[in-house]
């Protein structure tokens, strides 16, 4: 475990993995995330949303994105529910969100609203459009978000096939979640540092046309609008060959007309006769395909790079779990599972030589999981609580089978 963030307290209201993601790097730092979900309306990315059973850690991707966090399920559309969440607030460095526009104001949770709760409140808003603009009260996922943010003039194979980045990637929600720790950081020192409220609108629209500035710029100076390419990029070759086995393959890549002749060498083509470059280029694609497919990934990689040829196998899911420089490293971390059993999880992408995290301290929270403690650290007596959640203001996984099972 790490006690790097120890001290800092986030009142997560967030949902899917553009939010959820940001906080959980902050748990595995050891902030105290509280993951605030509705009584009857859960976060969707649990079970049902990923094709699961109808458990509530059924999705893989909501137990990663969750992890170290602690689960309060309230209703938010009583007055019992806004003032629970107050007292959290109220104790709380950072509240998060990412609700259509104008929810959280109308759930008395908009910025004037928390301010008036805690002085150097921080609210972090992670929108599809942001909080201000024409497209404000838009919301989207993924596919959305490639077209507009402009990622999809350059993914794809060719200029007639714009490619997004797939339900499973989710480049937009990914990179907004990768950005926002770091924001939400600097944004709680300096709310320390003169005591005044901070409001961080994070548009995931805009990140990704943030990441895209140099296309923009270079065709802003007279360059071409650039298209999709696939596997290739500008001053190089590159491409994918397709090895031995099912679904097997080599990825390579050439910049120079000198790696040109090594990879020449290597596969077998005769490039004295071949002067043009679109010419060299095909003639190495089709006998690297005709070379690769005798081989396997792992072999053929090894033999192109031996003849100073930049090449990998393309790595499967289950070859990363046993990826021995991921397994060395420590990247991959066990996680408990309520069934008793332990999965893989990914680990950090850095590393510290001490008060980094050593380990995944605990799994993502049933809904309203830790209901009870948080509402007695919040002040609750035990009397409070039981009615509370007798009247459904609150709720814990017992009291949800308990309804359930009287419906």
């Amino acid at each position: 475990m790490s006690d790097m963030l120890a001290g800092l307290k986030i009142a997560d209201l967030t949902i899917v993995t553009a939010g959820a993601g940001a906080t959980q790097v902050l748990a595995d730092f050891g902030a105290d995330v509280v993951k605030i979900e509705g009584v009857d309306r859960p976060d969707l990315y649990r079970g049902g949303f990923w094709g699961g059973q109808g458990g509530d850690l059924d999705s893989p991707p909501f137990r990663t994105a969750n992890r170290n966090k602690r689960g309060l399920a309230v209703d938010l559309k009583t007055p019992e529910g806004r003032e629970v969440v107050r007292r959290l607030v109220a104790e709380s460095d950072v509240v998060t969100e990412n609700f259509r526009r104008g929810a959280a104001e109308r759930l008395g949770l908009g910025f004037l609203d928390l301010i008036e709760i805690r002085s150097n409140a921080v609210l972090v808003s992670i929108s599809s459009q942001g909080a201000t603009g024409p497209d404000r009260f838009f919301t989207s996922f993924g596919i959305t978000l490639d077209a507009l943010g402009g990622v999809m003039s350059l993914s794809g194979y060719d200029e007639d096939s714009p490619t997004w980045s797939s339900g499973r990637v989710n480049y937009p929600d990914q990179t907004a979640n990768t950005l926002a720790p770091a924001i939400i950081l600097a944004a709680v020192m300096a709310a320390r540092r003169d005591g005044r409220p901070r409001w961080i609108d994070l548009s995931q629209r805009e990140v990704v046309t943030s990441l895209l500035g140099d296309q923009v710029l270079a065709t802003s100076l007279g360059a071409p609008d650039p298209v999709p390419m696939g596997n290739s990029s500008p001053g190089r070759t590159e491409w994918l060959s397709r090895a031995a086995g099912d679904d097997q393959w080599i990825a390579v890549g050439v910049g120079s007309r000198e790696e040109e002749d090594r990879l020449a060498a290597v596969v077998g083509t005769d490039l004295a006769a071949l002067g043009d470059a679109a010419g060299r280029a095909a003639a190495l694609r089709v006998d690297t395909d005709r070379w690769a497919a005798g081989r396997s990934p792992a072999d053929g990689a090894r033999e192109l790079r031996s003849g100073g040829v930049a090449a990998v196998a393309v790595r499967s899911g289950e070859e990363l779990l046993n990826d021995p420089y991921l397994r060395e490293q420590g990247w991959w971390q066990p996680v408990d599972r309520p069934d008793e059993t332990v999965e893989q999880q990914r680990g950090w992408a850095v590393r510290f030589a001490e008060g980094g995290p050593a380990a995944i301290r605990q799994r993502a929270p049933h809904h309203g999981e830790h209901t009870d403690a948080v509402l007695a650290e919040l002040g609750y007596s035990a009397d409070e609580i039981r009615e509370l959640t007798e009247r459904g203001i609150v709720t814990t996984p017992q009291a949800t089978q308990q309804r359930e099972a009287r419906t």
